[in-house]
């Protein structure tokens, strides 16, 4: 096999709604898809939804590096087998700045889709054998204020979500509102948890999950700013609820450090942002060496393609904490996967089957949400 052709095509979808937390606000999502095509015709794609505040990227670094150093050396390589192409992009994980992290991801979805195609192995062989036939998805409620919140809590409730989390850190009588409106109308058996988004110090965290603990809350995510590592080792070792991080983890470097220093109690991997399902496997495996567990996380906008990668690694992962995803026209005005990932009521999904990513792009429905092309070819 021999990749002969690469395209870098940056997409706009609007969003039904606009999705709101502490760091953003968001009404359409703004992404990077990349095609590559085989030598004998072979078609896969990968994705990446790039966060500045999380790995420092934007849609036009991602490009950047993707067309100046990343792509380059795959254009024209003979690829053996699947564990060769595996082996390499393993190899390229390497000394990856952290502001490649989603770039690098775009690309090895792309290359594990054309190879798992080429040599008829599913994408999700990087992260082991299947663990489970069944995911079970939680539902998200964005910050959008108490009233609308309410009404998607209401919705959730109808959808059939056991599994909850709600955006806070914004306002603290809002957040007291908002739990305690959501455990009623949720229930007791609704395993609720919250996610600040980097809203608070270590000494308001520790006060508000305090105020918190009548709540019955499993985690809360990312409470601290992404950097405040010693407030985030204070806090863990104080905090009444788990801390999970989200915002400082990307690398491998960021589990070691964040592991070595106990700064926290879970990892949310999100295969975006973590660099692609490679480095998603060896962030897990590190966590689950010392001991922690690891929920898998989304970015807001994600198309059928990560929501694909998602459900490989929660297929994948033994004791999955939580999993978060495949929102699809929930959220977006369209998606552009020939198959139908978006959740149905009961919120449960099967798991992926067949060659790459088990997922087919719709031509058809990828043309109008593409804004640029970029094509690279061998030689």
């Amino acid at each position: 096999m021999r990749i002969t052709r690469l395209e870098i095509l940056e997409t706009k979808i609007p969003f039904r709604f606009t999705f709101r937390h502490a760091l953003a606000a968001r009404s359409e999502g703004h992404g990077i898809l990349v095609r590559v095509t085989d030598d004998a015709g072979n078609v896969g794609y990968g994705e990446c939804v790039p966060r500045s505040y999380v790995t420092d990227e934007t849609p036009a670094s991602v490009t950047q590096a993707i067309h100046n150093t990343l792509a380059p050396p795959w254009l024209g390589l003979e690829i053996a087998n699947f564990e060769d192409a595996v082996a390499r992009i393993e190899a390229g994980l390497d000394g990856l700045p952290r502001d490649q992290h989603a770039a690098h991801c775009a690309l090895e979805l792309a290359i594990l889709d054309v190879a798992g195609r080429a040599f008829e192995r599913s994408a999700g062989t990087v992260l082991g054998p299947p663990v489970t036939r069944e995911i079970a998805y939680s539902g998200v409620v964005s910050a959008d204020g108490s009233e609308t919140s309410l009404k998607i809590i209401e919705l959730i409730r109808k959808f059939g979500f056991g599994r909850v989390k709600l955006k806070v850190g914004a306002d603290d009588r809002e957040d007291d509102a908002l739990l305690r409106r959501a455990r009623e109308l949720l229930g007791p058996d609704c395993r609720l948890r919250i996610d600040a988004n980097c809203a608070w110090t270590w000494e308001q965290a520790l006060r508000r999950l305090d105020d918190f603990t009548p709540f019955g809350l499993e985690s809360v995510e990312q409470p601290l700013p992404r950097g405040d590592i010693e407030g985030l080792v204070e806090l863990t070792a104080r905090s009444p609820i788990p801390v999970i991080v989200d915002e400082s983890l990307a690398s491998l470097e960021d589990a070691k450090m964040l592991i070595s220093k106990r700064a926290c109690h879970h990892f949310n991997i999100r295969i975006s942002k973590c660099g692609g399902l490679v480095n998603a496997r060896r962030l897990r495996d590190a966590a689950h060496a010392a001991g922690l567990r690891c929920q898998l996380g989304a970015q807001v906008g994600e198309t059928v393609l990560l929501s694909a990668a998602g459900n490989l690694f929660a297929s994948r992962t033994e004791g999955l904490l939580f999993a978060e995803g495949s929102f699809g026209t929930i959220l977006l005005a369209t998606d552009i996967g020939k198959q139908h990932l978006t959740l149905q009521p009961g919120s449960c999904a099967r798991a992926l089957e067949g060659p790459g990513l088990g997922v087919d792009v719709d031509p058809d429905r990828l043309l109008p949400i593409v804004v640029s092309t970029l094509e690279m070819r061998e030689g």
